[in-house]
């Protein structure tokens, strides 16, 4: 980010002049603001994240899987009155997998509607009507997603990603190997990077003033 901060200010400074450039480090500011948020919410769900068994984390995934199918806001299109219900639904169902909230799930597939209710949001029909219409769609929909499943399933079968992971099966140690050839490309670009950064640091510095403060 730094570094196409400081290309794209150097570019300002010399096509508009110091006024339109400082604009280019206001929308910086901004960006990296967002950017630091953006990576503390996603440390402290990490941090908040309980340690399942694999038995739990299993359950997890079938129950999340289960509720999205059921309460996913596009199969409920057609009734706009309680669309934005089932977006919060799925939102805190989703929030509950990324937490690793078990007991969240289940309170959610043991008594939807009193879940909604808890936390104020627009009631929704629950009943054997509704539901024997919300199974209907769903069938429907997993029917798609089988077929949608086993074309990808065949094109995965093709693909250099199944044959790598063939090859890790035979040999263990391939993808630690691979993964240590990608650190190694990874950091030699971070070094290059920061060369770049530190260069048009100095070229800033020269035409505006040594004075002049550079964002770090």
């Amino acid at each position: 980010m730094i570094v196409n901060y400081r290309g794209t200010y150097l570019k300002t400074l010399l096509r508009s002049g110091e006024d339109e450039a400082e604009q280019v480090t206001e929308e910086y500011e901004k960006a990296k603001a967002q950017s630091d948020a953006n990576y503390d919410e996603a440390a402290t769900a990490a941090a908040n994240r309980r340690e399942l068994s694999d038995d739990e984390q299993h359950e997890l995934s079938m129950l999340w899987k289960k509720l999205v199918r059921l309460y996913h806001p596009d199969r409920f299109a057609d009734q706009p009155d309680k669309v934005e219900t089932y977006q919060q639904l799925t939102s805190a169902i989703n929030q509950a997998r990324d937490n690793g909230d078990i007991e969240r799930l289940r309170e959610i597939a043991n008594d939807p509607h009193g879940f909604i209710l808890r936390q104020g949001w627009t009631s929704l029909d629950f009943n054997d009507i509704a539901e024997v219409e919300n199974l209907r769609r769903l069938y429907d929909t997993l029917q798609i997603e089988i077929v949608s499943i086993m074309d990808s399933l065949n094109e995965l079968c093709e693909s250099s990603d199944f044959a790598l992971h063939q090859l890790s099966a035979q040999k263990p140690a391939l993808l630690e190997e691979v993964a240590a050839e990608q650190a190694k490309a990874i950091d030699a670009e971070i070094t290059q990077l920061e060369a770049e950064a530190a260069r048009l640091e100095v070229e800033i510095k020269e035409l505006t003033g040594a004075n002049d403060q550079l964002i770090e």
